[in-house]
C-alpha cells in the first residue's frame, strides 16, 4: 500500500503530534492538576502509537508515509516533552541531550538511507522498548510525586541504557543496509 495517505494508522500518527500542543499547554500552565492532565494527554498519545501499527497491519495499510510519520511523531512528541521538562528543572540536561542526540542521529541516518537507497527502514523492537521506558520516565518526571522518586532515579538509568542499546541496533542495521544495497 504505497499510495494512500489518509489511512487510520497515518491519522493516528498525526494525532500524536497534534496532542503535544494541549499536553505542552497543560504542562506549562500552572493550575490545579495541570501536570496530571498533561500526563493523561501524553498517555493518550502513547496509546495511539500502539494503535497505529495495529491498524496498519490489520487493514494492510502499511505505507512509506506511515514508516516516516510514525517515528517522526514519536521524536517530535518526545522532543517537546524533554525540552519542557528540562526547562522546568524536572529532568537533567544531560538526559535531554542523550535523548535528542539519539533521535537526531536515527532521523538523519534514516534520511541518508532513504536518499541513498530509496529504502525506508521501519522502527525496531529495541527502539520501541526504549521509547516505552522513556515515556514512563517522562511521565514520572511530569508528575513529580515524591513516592516515585526512587523509581524515577532507577528508570532514568535503565532508559539511558535502553536508548544506547537501541541506537547500536539502528547503527548496525544502517551499516548492513548500506553494505547490502546494490544499485539497479
Amino acid at each position: 500500500m504505497q499510495g494512500k495517505i489518509w489511512t487510520i494508522s497515518n491519522l493516528l500518527s498525526l494525532s500524536r503530534i497534534i496532542l503535544m500542543m494541549p499536553a505542552g499547554y497543560f504542562l506549562y500552565t500552572p493550575m490545579q492538576f495541570h501536570r496530571e492532565i498533561a500526563v493523561l494527554i501524553v498517555l493518550v498519545a502513547v496509546s495511539t502509537d500502539a494503535l497505529d501499527g495495529y491498524f496498519a497491519r490489520k487493514f494492510h495499510q502499511i505505507s512509506d508515509l506511515g514508516k516516516i510519520i510514525d517515528p517522526l511523531a514519536d521524536k517530535i512528541g518526545v522532543g517537546i516533552v524533554v525540552v519542557m521538562l528540562t526547562f522546568f528543572g524536572d529532568i537533567p540536561l544531560w538526559f535531554t541531550m542523550i535523548v535528542l542526540a539519539r533521535d537526531l542521529i536515527i532521523f538523519l541516518a534514516g534520511l541518508y538511507i532513504k536518499t541513498k537507497t530509496g529504502i525506508i527502514l521501519p522502527s525496531t523492537m529495541s527502539g520501541k522498548v526504549a521509547v516505552s521506558f522513556l515515556a514512563l520516565t517522562l511521565v514520572l518526571a511530569m508528575l513529580k510525586y515524591p513516592m516515585f522518586s526512587l523509581l524515577y532515579d532507577v528508570l532514568i538509568w535503565v532508559t539511558v541504557t535502553l536508548l544506547m542499546v537501541s541506537l547500536s541496533v539502528y547503527a548496525k542495521r544502517f551499516f548492513e543496509t548500506l553494505k547490502e544495497y546494490k544499485p539497479k
